[in-house]
């Protein structure tokens, strides 16, 4: 059997009996990072998360984590972030240790003090990134995002290449936004119509690579592929409003933004594209599908 990606992710076991406390999964080729003395040969999925027929030799894919009695724990429920990802999570609570996130599972996920760039607080959602703390082999969460993700470009990001963006923190400049969960990049103030919102995916575009590697990202560029996509969307949107809807090429930036997720700008140029197409009409406080 090869080995399996470890703890804080998906792996995929094979059934090798079934009791009455639950199945017994096969564990013993599980990537040994995080593990440190401790070893598993199997791990028990409990009777409750059974939610299908299962016979022995099958195979499934749960999510593996250590609980705070360093207890080797698989549930079918897949967290909404993993190992080696980002994600924006709600604080449920704050106390001795840190904060502790909800990232779907019945163990919260764990904030340190430690690795909080700036203090968080209960309620409020942040941009995380989820790493295996080597000594407790637990799954940690951090806002230190650059001390994990890379700062300079590599050679697989190009000008005018087109990623996906998480934004995650402001400063003076500007974004601060998470490059397909590996990269971060800064989005300027002066090329935005309108403030954004931490936690937000959008499209972007690499728009310039400083001489120090540094990314600079725009989400005003608007390739054919995506003005077709946006244009597609607007379309749709449209036909399920009965055809009229309360935007315009004079609305309020961050009502464009909260319906599609775009700059004014895009927004104004996919309908003025539909214009010309003669596919709507453009009113001064709403468009209309023709």
């Amino acid at each position: 059997m090869s080995q399996q990606p470890g703890l804080g992710q998906i792996n995929r076991l094979q059934v090798t009996d079934i009791g009455t406390a639950g199945l017994r999964l096969d564990c013993a080729d599980l990537e040994s990072e995080g593990l440190g003395d401790r070893s598993f040969d199997f791990v028990v999925l409990p009777t409750e998360e059974k939610t299908k027929d299962v016979v022995v030799g099958d195979s499934l894919d749960v999510f593996l984590y250590l609980d705070s009695e360093d207890e080797l724990v698989a549930t079918l429920r897949t967290p909404t972030i993993s190992v080696g990802e980002c994600a924006f999570l709600k604080v449920l609570s704050t106390g001795k240790f840190g904060a502790f996130l909800d990232w779907g599972l019945a163990k919260d996920l764990l904030l340190p003090h430690s690795e909080q760039a700036y203090p968080v607080r209960e309620g409020g959602s942040y941009v995380v990134y989820a790493y295996l703390n080597e000594e407790s082999g637990r799954v940690v969460a951090t806002t230190l995002l650059h001390h994990f993700l890379e700062e300079e470009a590599n050679q697989w990001i190009k000008k005018g290449q087109q990623v996906e963006l998480l934004i995650a923190a402001k400063s003076e400049l500007g974004y601060k936004a998470v490059i397909d969960g590996t990269h971060l990049g800064l989005i300027y103030h002066e090329g935005l119509s309108q403030p954004l919102k931490f936690g937000t995916k959008m499209k972007g575009w690499i728009q310039n690579i400083r001489d120090d590697g540094r990314i600079d990202l725009s989400i005003n560029t608007l390739d054919k592929e995506t003005r077709d996509e946006l244009s597609n969307e607007i379309l749709e949107k449209l036909k399920l409003a009965g055809g009229r809807l309360e935007l315009s090429d004079k609305s309020a930036p961050e009502d464009i933004f909260q319906e599609f997720s775009v700059s004014k700008k895009n927004f104004k140029r996919a309908i003025s594209g539909l214009y010309k197409q003669r596919l709507i009409k453009i009113h001064s406080s709403y468009i209309e599908l023709l």
